[in-house]
């Protein structure tokens, strides 16, 4: 009986509002004046035209670029794959030219206010009020590609947090503001900033209507390592390289949930070239390869995100799995205490601690720990299918009924 399964099942890819990106490439708030696809080259020359108007790829060759059309191209390129029946091409500069329109909006709005504060709530005003954006709370684990593609959030007036916290950025930029995009573990937000005798800097949380987060209690939920925010990979400003990084994380979950998974391990390999830092595109690289049978890729990208953040906890449990499963036992009991030791309120590692007793034929124990996987989250349908192949095993079969009803309750 291979339980371990049960891990697998329930260690989903980190999609949707999970994101990740390398270190700012800005020294300083973005350029004021006209927004990077109403300039006309630079300073830098004919490198500078490509990063603003060249092919995507062009342009993914530099840390920042003009980001607008990069997304509408980004857009171009692959929305496609995920749309059913004759869909209009999109017209990059027409849409461009609307979000023109938006910007001089913003731009008007913001003449008006003169503190930091007042500037950030004339953002927010203009995000939520003029464009309408909401939360997708349909789509919590990011499997709606619509809420991937930037142009298609801002027509459907819905998104998850990483292509929310873009219209902050996008138009925010473009009016002279400076507003960045962080990754948070499984999150995006925007951070807001000014210089001044007093600087002025705030969190922004994009699927809530603007509400500013506390970096203290980011700290306290999430428990990641400083050696991550040293790297650039947490509370970090990203380049438009390292955000674009982050799409092609999310494009490459899509992809793999399509059940094209050797087109999603290339695609999270291109989003490790554009964002070397990013965690969680070696993660699920790692979950895909693992599903796929390779387990020695599995196992290097998901040391690889362990180096990068040590704190990181699903990857923990992700290598312990794959060590049992390579017949490694006793250095897979150790990162299953790891895990127990930093995640204890985890339901995850009480699923693996389950499967690994299971294996060894002890139900008992292994029902105990399936038992308090379900203490801390009830809503688990692989527990429960787990507990009913160890309820019939021990001749309980009742009890075993009992749990498939309760896993078939939960698939509905």
């Amino acid at each position: 009986m291979r339980c371990y399964l049960v891990i697998l099942l329930s260690l989903g890819l980190l999609a949707g509002c999970s994101s990740q990106g390398r270190g700012s490439g800005r020294d300083g708030p973005p350029p004021r004046g006209d927004p990077p696809w109403m300039r006309d080259g630079g300073k830098d020359g004919g490198d500078s035209v490509t990063a603003q108007s060249g092919s995507l790829e062009e342009m993914l060759e530099h840390d920042d670029f003009d980001l607008p059309r990069a997304l509408l191209l980004f857009s171009k390129a692959y929305a496609g794959e995920f749309e059913s029946g004759d869909t209009p091409p999109l017209d990059v500069d027409a849409v461009l030219a609307r979000y023109q329109a938006y910007t001089d909006e913003l731009k008007k709005n913001l003449k008006r206010e003169r503190s930091p504060r007042s500037r950030l709530l004339a953002l927010i005003e203009f995000v939520d009020q003029k464009l309408h954006l909401r939360f997708d709370s349909g789509d919590a684990v990011g499997h709606n590609p619509q809420n991937l593609f930037f142009d298609q959030v801002i027509n459907r007036r819905q998104g998850y947090c990483v292509t929310l916290s873009l219209a902050y950025i996008v138009f925010g930029q473009a009016a002279g503001l400076d507003v960045r995009g962080v990754r948070i573990p499984g999150h995006f937000a925007v951070q807001f900033r000014e210089e001044g005798d007093e600087p002025y800097e705030v969190l922004i949380e994009s699927t809530t209507g603007g509400t500013t987060l506390d970096p203290v209690q980011i700290w306290s939920r999430h428990r990641f390592s400083k050696q991550a925010v040293d790297g650039g990979s947490y509370l970090t400003p990203l380049s438009d390289r390292g955000i674009l990084s982050t799409l092609y994380n999310n494009l490459a979950g899509l992809t793999h949930l399509s059940g094209r998974n050797e087109l999603a391990i290339k695609r999270y390999t291109y989003a490790i070239e554009l964002a070397s830092n990013n965690i969680e595109a070696y993660y699920n690289r790692a979950l895909v390869q693992r599903r796929m049978g390779e387990m020695q890729p599995a196992l290097r990208d998901l040391n690889e995100a362990l180096r990068l953040d040590p704190n990181f906890t699903l990857a923990v449990i992700a290598r312990a799995g794959v060590l049992w499963e390579a017949g490694e036992k006793a250095a897979a009991r150790e990162d299953l205490n790891l895990a127990l030791r930093q995640r204890g309120d985890w339901p995850e590692c009480y699923l693996l601690d389950g499967a690994f007793l299971a294996q060894e034929g002890q139900l008992e124990a292994a029902r105990d720990a399936y038992t308090q996987a379900l203490k801390l989250d009830e809503n688990i349908p692989e527990a429960h299918k787990a507990l009913a192949r160890i309820e019939r095993l021990l001749g309980n079969e009742d009890a075993a009924h009992e749990h498939e009803q309760a896993a078939e309750r939960l698939k509905q």
